[in-house]
């Protein structure tokens, strides 16, 4: 498929015919090529670690201008194990070729609800290691309740639950112990409020129910988002609100310090935190994780208040800095503050270097580090 392809369309084609990629990211207009050479997570993530651990093949236009084709196997073998988290300063993925997994087409899920971050994380990590379950995920919230959702395909359901245009996905798994969906509708559930970003108001629950269904996707509110900042931006307070749009990982073991972390020290105003497990089957040069190793990922995506005096992107730099501190690492698709020494140490810059030299000896493309600090 083409590196531009995007995940709505490669989930179009291939699940009406019993297929899908082992981890399909949870918004419509995410590419193959962008989630290969960043970094793409998903609920299947405990089974089949990241979108690039898919990867069987890619055709990769050098900065040079030369078109090369890469696999694990062959003599460019050491650029296909660098395109994960490079973000196009290596080269820029034309056509990738990946392993596909057998699907349903519908999802039965299971709720389970706790208070106590230790019992949520000792039944998530037992559900990690059931051959039944294809999907595994959780959501809490900064009162201390907490949700976790094990799913499987299924071939039929008691009933298709609407989270297009009768409920938001997030709130009925506040409501609901069963949940069936259309298989499209599971791996995209976070689209149509573009995970939590879409408030809930009179004005806006008319526009779930009627807007046509070209309004109801991420890739348009990512353009309306750009739009509405530029328009109200210089309206007062507005300089006091940062995006929190960021995933981190830290090693099991870790995660209910990270959980207490981030219910002690930051304020989402009631929306949800994300987690998944994940264990990456390959090893990425330029993302420092273990195969094999069952990670704790923890995302939030949305708009948030800054405390009174606090410097900008304050949520983000203290949850980076805890997840480091945790022996943690972070994807890089948001705001990044690491100062370079740091950076090069934590992503191997040393090897990245020498890639470098070999795949862009002219410099045509940006360094990792500039295109992705802050």
């Amino acid at each position: 498929m083409e590196g531009l392809a995007t995940f709505e369309t490669i989930v179009s084609y291939c699940l009406p015919r019993g297929f899908l990629p082992p981890v399909t990211p949870e918004l419509k207009h995410i590419t193959i090529g962008g989630a290969t050479v960043g970094i793409g997570i998903e609920s299947t993530g405990f089974r089949h670690g990241f979108v690039h651990d898919a990867l069987l093949e890619a055709d990769v236009l050098l900065p040079g201008g030369e078109i090369v084709t890469c696999s694990p196997d062959n003599e460019l073998s050491d650029l296909f194990r660098a395109l994960p988290n490079s973000y196009g300063t290596l080269g820029y993925i034309l056509r990738a070729r990946i392993r596909l997994e057998p699907a349903l087409a519908r999802v039965h899920l299971h709720v389970e609800r706790f208070d106590q971050p230790g019992a949520y994380l000792d039944a998530m990590l037992e559900a990690t290691h059931r051959d039944d379950l294809d999907f595994v995920e959780g959501l809490y919230f900064e009162d201390g309740r907490f949700y976790l959702m094990t799913s499987r395909f299924c071939e039929e359901t008691p009933r298709l639950d609407d989270i297009l245009r009768e409920h938001i996905f997030y709130r009925l798994v506040q409501s609901r112990e069963d949940i069936w969906l259309a298989t499209e509708d599971y791996i995209f559930r976070y689209d149509p409020e573009w995970f939590w970003n879409i408030p809930d108001s009179p004005a806006y629950t008319l526009f779930r129910r009627h807007a046509p269904a070209r309004f109801r996707n991420s890739g348009f509110y990512t353009r309306y988002a750009a739009w509405k900042t530029g328009l109200v931006g210089w309206l007062p307070g507005r300089d006091q609100m940062e995006p929190l749009i960021q995933d981190w990982e830290v090693p099991w073991d870790k995660a209910a310090q990270l959980i207490d972390f981030s219910l002690r020290e930051v304020k989402l105003d009631g929306r949800p935190w994300a987690a998944v497990p994940i264990r990456p089957v390959n090893r990425a040069t330029l993302y420092p994780v273990e195969p094999g190793e069952l990670l704790f990922n923890l995302g939030c995506y949305c708009q948030v208040q800054r405390p009174d005096g606090a410097e900008p992107w304050h949520y983000s730099r203290i949850m980076d800095r805890k997840c480091f501190d945790l022996g943690g690492t972070k994807m890089l698709y948001s705001s990044t503050f690491l100062d370079k020494p740091e950076f090069e140490a934590r992503f191997n810059g040393e090897a990245y270097r020498k890639l470098k030299a070999k795949y862009d000896p002219g410099g045509k493309a940006p360094f990792l580090y500039e295109k992705v600090a802050i």
